[in-house]
């Protein structure tokens, strides 16, 4: 558990410098190209890197790369507004059964998020730093694995599993620079807080744990200007 530990903080460090690397990046990229100041929408697709943490005696979720549409409306105005934000995604999520670690099945979070922020437009570049809270819509499917682990290592029939509902929260900081006036460039770091209730239903009762569900996000997307 020490050495998975030590690798899991390795690993967040990692994704943390890659993300101020990235923002040093964009904040220091040259002004040679004209901004995208004409474009009411632009498409396209960005890569998701999650990390998730581990709590002693609560299941753990973990997570991996994602791939994801990506989209922006207008361009990105100074000051105080409003964000919203969905985050839809879904973990694997590991229990003890029987002394040792299984997979117990697969949740999927359905935040519906809205938060305020503030903006700061530096050359062709909007930083934004929000803080987003919502409520998140769960739900889970047992693992085959589990299944067989509950009646292998403890003799008893789990039938089911479910996630409960929960509220989320998730600071971040975001940065769009505009490459030129057809494409531009999102780089967006934060963090999901989301600790829902589990339950497997077994044929001697429910057995209730709440899964650490939270994720370290480092986004890094790229937008082209349809019209």
């Amino acid at each position: 558990m020490a050495l998975e530990c030590r690798l899991l903080c390795l690993a967040s460090v990692t994704f943390a410098r890659l993300g101020l690397l990235a923002v040093l990046i964009v904040c220091g990229a040259a002004s040679t190209a004209s901004a995208q100041i004409d474009s009411r929408f632009a498409g396209g697709v960005e890569f998701t890197v999650a990390a998730t943490g581990r709590a002693s005696s609560e299941d753990y979720a973990h997570s991996g790369v994602l791939i994801e549409p990506l989209w922006r409306f207008g361009t990105t105005e100074p000051g105080w507004g409003f964000h919203w934000g969905l985050n839809w995604y879904a973990v694997d999520v590991d229990r003890p059964i029987g002394g040792s670690v299984a997979e117990l099945g697969e949740i999927h979070i359905r935040p519906i998020m809205a938060g305020y922020g503030y903006t700061w437009n530096v050359r062709r570049n909007a930083i934004t730093a929000a803080l987003l809270g919502g409520f998140s819509f769960n739900s889970m499917s047992l693992a085959q694995g589990a299944a067989d682990a509950y009646r292998t290592r403890i003799g008893v029939q789990a039938t089911d599993a479910d996630a409960s509902n929960t509220f989320v929260l998730r600071p971040e900081v975001a940065i769009w620079h505009d490459l030129n006036r057809s494409f531009g460039l999102n780089v967006n770091v934060g963090y999901m807080l989301a600790r829902p209730d589990v339950t497997v239903m077994t044929s001697t009762g429910a057995e209730t744990r709440t899964a650490r569900a939270d994720q370290f996000l480092i986004k890094v997307g790229l937008v082209y200007s349809i019209f």
